[in-house]
């Protein structure tokens, strides 16, 4: 029998950028799958197992999340944020996504908690790696 995949909850609204990361990860042909949201607050419904996300069978908790920070309707920090006030939730890895390496939200990301920070523009084996190293 197979390695069990384990879950990881992408929280990204950019169709590009989601696409960019599925593929790397799927080339890296690791045991992880993926379930993907477009915003916080679709995520925190995910993480609840509200509404669509009630069945925990088709949507497991994961054992990581990767949020981009700017995101729409609650913004990557403030899910970040919202995950690490709940108990049952407060112990995953949070790896937050930007475009920018602005030492500010560099700040902000440790503060609040996240195990790292991730800017697109570097190579995705890095972002692997990163992911790799907190999970499997």
């Amino acid at each position: 029998m197979g390695e069990a995949y384990k879950t990881i909850l992408l929280v990204e609204d950019e169709p590009d950028t989601r696409f960019l990361i599925l593929a790397s990860f799927e080339f890296a042909n690791l045991p992880l799958s993926f379930q993907v949201v477009e915003n916080g607050q679709e995520a925190v419904n995910y993480l609840s197992g509200k509404e669509s996300y009630a069945d925990r069978e088709c949507y497991p908790l994961p054992v990581m999340i990767m949020t981009n920070i700017r995101l729409p309707y609650m913004s990557g920090f403030d899910l970040l944020e919202w995950v690490k006030q709940h108990s049952k939730l407060r112990h995953l890895p949070v790896l937050v996504m930007s475009i920018s390496d602005d030492p500010d939200d560099l700040v902000q990301a440790a503060s609040l908690g996240a195990c790292s920070y991730f800017v697109k523009t570097s190579s995705y084996n890095d972002l692997i790696d990163i992911v790799a190293k907190q999970v499997l």
